[in-house]
């Protein structure tokens, strides 16, 4: 019996440029209305995947943080959530602003 034998030199370039519009597609899409620094004090999970490592998952792990342990009081701070090699790598796309107080006032 004998086996096929696959040339992968034929396959390479095509795969290659399908690899390279993927990833392109994907790129775009995660750069739409991103802002130049993110701030993670007010930025939702679609700002938050504008930082570079940062997918669905860890953004809506920065935001559940956030929301359960109030606001970053700096940057380091996302070491808690992301780790801090990736939170060294992000510091300088990322800013913290301070939330202000909103008052609620009762519905008439």
């Amino acid at each position: 019996m004998r086996l096929l034998k696959t040339s992968w030199r034929g396959l390479w370039l095509p795969l290659s440029a399908l690899c390279m519009i993927c990833a392109g597609g994907s790129a775009l899409a995660a750069g739409k209305d991103c802002p130049a620094p993110v701030d993670i004090n007010h930025a939702d999970v679609a700002q938050l995947r504008c930082l570079h490592g940062i997918g669905e998952k860890r953004a809506a792990a920065i935001v559940a943080f956030r929301e359960a342990h109030g606001p970053f009081p700096g940057p380091a701070s996302l070491a808690a959530v992301v780790g801090p090699k990736m939170a060294l790598s992000l510091r300088e796309r990322v800013v913290v602003s301070t939330i202000s107080q909103r008052v609620l006032l009762p519905r008439p």
